[in-house]
C-alpha cells in the first residue's frame, strides 16, 4: 500500500521538476499575511529553501492593512529571514493613471518586487498562487472569451517569477495551516462577491464540484494538457503569421486573396489582432467583408484597419496633434507631425525631383504659405498635365494610392491655392521655369 505523499513532499518534488525553487537559489517570497502565502513560507522552512519575504502594505483597509503587515514582520522573526515592507498610495496611483484599484495594486507589487529582488541579489520572486487559483482564472477567462492561451491558467513560470505551490489545492494548504497551527490574516475582501473571482470562488465551483467532486484533480491533469496543445498552436500561429501579415514600412498588408486560403483564418486574424484590440466579433466581420467594396473600417483605439482593393491594412493610430500650420517668408523648418519639412534656396543645377522633394518658382509664392491636411473638393494643376484641372481624390485614385495613406496626406497652399501635394506632386502653376531666378526647395525629412 502506497502511502499518500505530503504537501511538503509534493512541494519538494513540483519544485524539482518544474525547475523553480531549490537550495541554491533566494527567492524573494510575496507574502500577504493571508494563510496562502503564510503556508508558502513554512514550506520554504521547512524545505530548507532559502528566501526573503516582501510584504506590499496598500494602505486600502486601514487598521486591517496595519495588522497584515505586523504579522509578516513577525513571520520573518519566527524564520530568522530578511523582510522588506514597501507602504503604497494606491488610492492616488489608480486615480492619476485613470485605472482600476486591482490594476494599481497589481502594477505597484510587481515593479516594487522586481526592484527588490535585482537590489538585493536575489534570484527569483514567489507568489502564493495556488491550483484552486489557477482553476478560478480558467474560469474567469473561459467567461471573457479567452484565446487558447487562457485555458492553461497561470504560468508556473514567468521570467524571475515562478509559483511553487501551483500544484497544491485549497484543501492541501487549509489542511497543513491547521496541523502545523500557524498563524495567519484573513482579508475581508476576500468574503465579499462585488469580484468576479470572489463570485467565482463562492458560487461557480461549489456547483461544478456538486458535478465533479474531484473538480481540482481534473484541472490539475488538463492544464498540462492544455500546455502542451498551447505550444503546438503557437507554433501554427507562428508560421501561419509569418504568411499572412506583411510589413510595409509601418503598415501591416493582409492580402485577401492568401486570407481566403488560409486554414482556420479566423483564429490565425485573432490572434494577431488581439494585440492591437480587435476583438472576435470585428474579425469575423472582416472575414465577411473579404469580398465587399474597398473602404470598409474597423477600429480599436490602437490601430485602424481599412479594406483596400487587394488588401487589409492595418495602421497603428499615431497621435495626431498636426492640423494647420503657417509658414513665414525665412522660415527654414517645420514640424509636420513625426516628420520635418525643410525649406531652402536652391539652383536650377540642383533641381533632381523626388517624392519627398519639391522645386517650386519663389516669385509666384505669396507668404504666409499654409500647410494642412487635404480635404474633400480640393483640387489642383497636376504638375505634367498641361494645366489640367483635378480633384485631389480623383488624383489619389489614378496614382492608386492605398487608402489608409491618403488620409494623412498633407497640402501646402499660397493664397488658397495648392502649391504642393506634399509628397506626391507640385502643382504646374508654381513649376520651375527657363525664366525661373529664385528657386525653393521643400524636403520632407
Amino acid at each position: 500500500m502506497n502511502k499518500r505523499k505530503s504537501l511538503i513532499e509534493k512541494f519538494i518534488g513540483f519544485n524539482a521538476d518544474k525547475r523553480l525553487a531549490s537550495t541554491k537559489k533566494k527567492t524573494l517570497l510575496a507574502v500577504s499575511g493571508g494563510v496562502d502565502s503564510v503556508v508558502m513560507c513554512d514550506l520554504y522552512h521547512a524545505a530548507k529553501f532559502p528566501f526573503a519575504i516582501a510584504h506590499c502594505n496598500f494602505q486600502l483597509r486601514g487598521e486591517e492593512s496595519d495588522g497584515d503587515e505586523q504579522l509578516v514582520k513577525e513571520l520573518a522573526k519566527k524564520y530568522g529571514v530578511d523582510v522588506y515592507v514597501q507602504p503604497f498610495k494606491t488610492n492616488k496611483y489608480a486615480e492619476e493613471r485613470g485605472i482600476s484599484i486591482q490594476l494599481a495594486a497589481r502594477e505597484l507589487r510587481y515593479n516594487w518586487f522586481e526592484e527588490l529582488r535585482k537590489k538585493q541579489s536575489l534570484n527569483l520572486i514567489a507568489t502564493a498562487h495556488h491550483l484552486n487559483d489557477n482553476i478560478e482564472t480558467i474560469l474567469f477567462n473561459l467567461a471573457k472569451g479567452t484565446g487558447i492561451r487562457g485555458l492553461r491558467g497561470i504560468p508556473v513560470r514567468q521570467g524571475n517569477i515562478i509559483r511553487p505551490l501551483l500544484f497544491a489545492s485549497r484543501e492541501e494548504i487549509d489542511l497543513y495551516q491547521s496541523k502545523h497551527q500557524l498563524v495567519f490574516r484573513e482579508d475581508s475582501s476576500n468574503a465579499e462577491d462585488k469580484y468576479t473571482r470572489n463570485k467565482i470562488r463562492h458560487q461557480i465551483i461549489p456547483l461544478l464540484k456538486e458535478i465533479n467532486p474531484s473538480l481540482e484533480n481534473t484541472f490539475a491533469e488538463k492544464v498540462e494538457l492544455f500546455t502542451e496543445l498551447e505550444t503546438m498552436y503557437e507554433k501554427h500561429m507562428k508560421k501561419s503569421s509569418a504568411q499572412l501579415f506583411l510589413a510595409r514600412g509601418n503598415d501591416i498588408y493582409i492580402p485577401l486573396l492568401k486570407l481566403k486560403k488560409t486554414e482556420n483564418a479566423s483564429s490565425v486574424l485573432f490572434e494577431y489582432l488581439k494585440d492591437f484590440g480587435f476583438n472576435s466579433d470585428q474579425v469575423d466581420d472582416m472575414l465577411v467583408a473579404v469580398d465587399a467594396e474597398a473602404g470598409k473600417q474597423f477600429l480599436t483605439s490602437q490601430a485602424r484597419i481599412i479594406k483596400d482593393r487587394r488588401f487589409f491594412i492595418l495602421t497603428k493610430l499615431a497621435d495626431k496633434n498636426f492640423a494647420v500650420q503657417f509658414i513665414q517668408e525665412g522660415v527654414t523648418e517645420l514640424k509636420m507631425g513625426e516628420k520635418w519639412l525643410v525649406i531652402n534656396s536652391a539652383t536650377p543645377e540642383q533641381i533632381k525631383p523626388d517624392k519627398s522633394s519639391a522645386f517650386i518658382d519663389r516669385s509666384k509664392l505669396e507668404f504666409p504659405l499654409l500647410v494642412r491636411p487635404w480635404k474633400a473638393g480640393d483640387y489642383f494643376y497636376p504638375f505634367g498635365m498641361k494645366m489640367k484641372k483635378k480633384k485631389l481624390k480623383k488624383f489619389f485614385n489614378d496614382e492608386k494610392l492605398p487608402l489608409h495613406e491618403r488620409e494623412n496626406v498633407m497640402v501646402l497652399e499660397s493664397n488658397k491655392k495648392l502649391v504642393w501635394v506634399v509628397g506626391h506632386r507640385i502643382d504646374e502653376r508654381y513649376k520651375v521655369s527657363n525664366n525661373t531666378k529664385n528657386v525653393l526647395k521643400l524636403q520632407v525629412k
